[in-house]
């Protein structure tokens, strides 16, 4: 066993998921002030946390970790593991079983590595803690998992949106194993994307983003295409309604009130946008959806 003063070293599960895994059970936690203090005990299954908000201070025996919002942490089973410091946040947390086998030889985390048919076994590999490309949709995956678990009581069905969780974690966090010019289109894409949350209630020409990054529109919009596979309306689109979900999902807001908030002058012209990318209507996505299950560890 680790001592609990040992300097913490990186930490890589790999899953064999020729099945996968066995979900049982999932919640959100929110703490109800700053004093609180996640428990000491030892776990017997793997435990995944996914933080929304604040900071989450725990450890175990490879280490001391502060997982901010938009960050998850994955702990696996014989693990004692402990709040360190006191904080209010608030994260999903979902348990599960899985088989673990050993990586490859001076195995990296690359894109080929990461998720693998080869000799007919899927493998998946993932970091123990880091940091979402798109924390937001995690969110949402993980509230349409405990919606089917409220839902269908199906245990199997429960298993593969599980699974879907954590290959939407290691897809979120690969990045080693991209070719250069790969990697100039995710920088470019992540530069938008960033500019896009800052500027979320404004109805954003295209023209005004290329001007932004100090580029003549057409060339802006061909070079957004090359680099990343996405013309830029699609790009900015697809973020808006990622973004509607979460609200739909984490509050009571009026629909037009998000569409205001989205920069959409036109509720017709969202409600279009967003039957596009969901396949139904807010209203609907959020009955379907909005059953909370808010469960304290």
């Amino acid at each position: 066993m680790r001592d609990w003063n040992e300097p913490r070293c990186e930490r890589k599960y790999c899953f064999d998921l020729k099945e996968p895994i066995q979900y049982k059970w999932s919640g959100k936690f929110i703490a109800l002030n700053q004093d609180w203090i996640h428990i000491d005990r030892q776990l017997i299954d793997y435990e995944l946390f996914v933080i929304e908000k604040g900071t989450l201070y725990i450890e175990d025996e490879w280490g001391k970790y502060a997982v901010k919002d938009g960050q998850y942490i994955l702990m696996g089973p014989t693990v004692r593991q402990r709040g360190y410091q006191p904080s209010k946040c608030r994260y999903y947390w979902m348990h599960f079983l899985a088989k673990e086998i050993e990586p490859m030889p001076d195995e990296e985390l690359k894109l080929r590595d990461t998720i693998s048919s080869e000799r007919g076994s899927e493998r998946l590999v993932l970091l123990k803690h880091g940091t979402l490309a798109n924390a937001e949709r995690l969110y949402i995956l993980i509230k349409q998992l405990q919606d089917a678990d409220l839902r269908y009581l199906n245990g199997d069905y429960n298993s593969y949106l599980a699974t879907s969780v954590l290959y939407e974690i290691a897809l979120q966090t690969i990045r080693a194993d991209l070719k250069p010019e790969t990697v100039k289109g995710e920088e470019l894409k992540q530069q938008v994307e960033e500019f896009l949350l800052g500027h979320l209630a404004e109805n954003l020409s295209v023209g005004t983003i290329a001007r932004h990054f100090g580029y003549h529109e057409k060339y802006f919009c061909a070079l957004f295409k090359e680099k990343t596979g996405y013309s830029v309306k699609q790009f900015i689109d697809e973020r808006k309604m990622e973004r509607a979900k979460y609200y739909l999902l984490n509050s009571n807001a009026w629909v037009m009130d998000i569409a205001e908030h989205l920069g959409y002058s036109n509720i017709q012209n969202f409600y279009h946008v967003f039957r596009k990318y969901a396949n139904c209507t807010p209203s609907e996505y959020r009955e379907t959806y909005n059953k909370k299950k808010e469960v304290r560890e």
